[in-house]
């Protein structure tokens, strides 16, 4: 292998590595707008005692 096969091989991990970051971040503020909006909508509208 030479350099530059190997500096393509470690982009190309790198981008990967970067991809799935971004997959959990996004995830993770996809999750936490949905708890709000939930916890919105039950203060919204209270239960009935």
């Amino acid at each position: 292998m030479n350099n530059y096969e190997q500096s393509k091989k470690a982009r190309r991990i790198a981008s990967v590595v970067y991809i799935l970051i971004m997959a959990v971040v996004m995830g993770g503020t996809y999750l936490s707008q949905q708890q709000k909006d939930a916890a919105g909508k039950t203060e919204q509208n209270p239960p009935n005692q």
